[in-house]
């Protein structure tokens, strides 16, 4: 059985697994993906064509906290991030549960490698880097129950020209399959209580 994370942004009745995004920079939510970019958005400025939500993106500062992660976590190596989008929630979560979500990257910057990520309780797990484009699926298996929190976002290296996208979709946290012999023994102890449940039923006896 499959729980949907739907990327709307209001928030799901109690209870559901997700709650609303919190997003930082230039994102788009359309409920089925989010689509975030390293637009700026100014007069003149030969990214603001690619600026998709009418909010700039925002310093690397802002999204090194949105997303939860120390100062310089989003460099790739010597190359420092300088400016970007995030988006980002909390997710209730049991042991086995898999979380997993499509995404896809491209980079119009020819001369530096920007950065596509996602982020899970500080530990930030890259997607991509460009230039160019790029798909591929994340997933993530957890190993406790726990309140962790999760981001993705995109963001320039070295300058702040040349706009990279990321689009995320399908996102999905999916409970764990108990083990054949796990199940086998759930079924049996039931089939148990089941039949102890029809012993101890009280007897109707039709009187004369």
């Amino acid at each position: 059985m499959k729980h949907l994370l739907t990327l709307a942004a209001l928030a799901l009745p109690v209870g559901a697994a997700q709650a609303a995004w919190s997003t930082a920079g230039d994102v788009v939510d359309t409920g089925a993906t989010l689509t975030l970019t390293t637009a700026w958005l100014a007069p003149g400025d030969p990214d603001a064509p690619f600026n998709l939500s009418g909010v700039a993106a925002v310093d690397i500062a802002l999204v090194e906290a949105a997303a939860g992660v120390p100062a310089f976590a989003l460099d790739r190596g010597e190359d420092a991030a300088t400016e970007g989008s995030v988006a980002g929630q909390s997710l209730a979560v049991a042991a086995g549960d898999t979380l997993r979500f499509d995404w896809t990257f491209d980079s119009v910057d020819g001369s530096f490698a920007d950065h596509a990520f996602a982020v899970l309780d500080g530990q930030v797990f890259t997607l991509a880097t460009g230039p160019g484009a790029s798909v591929g699926t994340f997933s993530h298996v957890f190993d406790a129950a726990a309140t962790v929190s999760f981001a993705v976002g995109v963001v320039d290296l070295v300058d702040v020209l040349g706009v990279s996208t990321l689009g995320v979709a399908g996102l999905t946290l999916t409970p764990a399959v108990p083990e054949p012999g796990g199940l086998a023994l759930m079924l049996a102890g039931g089939a148990v209580l089941w039949a102890r449940r029809r012993a101890v039923r009280p007897r109707v006896v039709a009187r004369p």
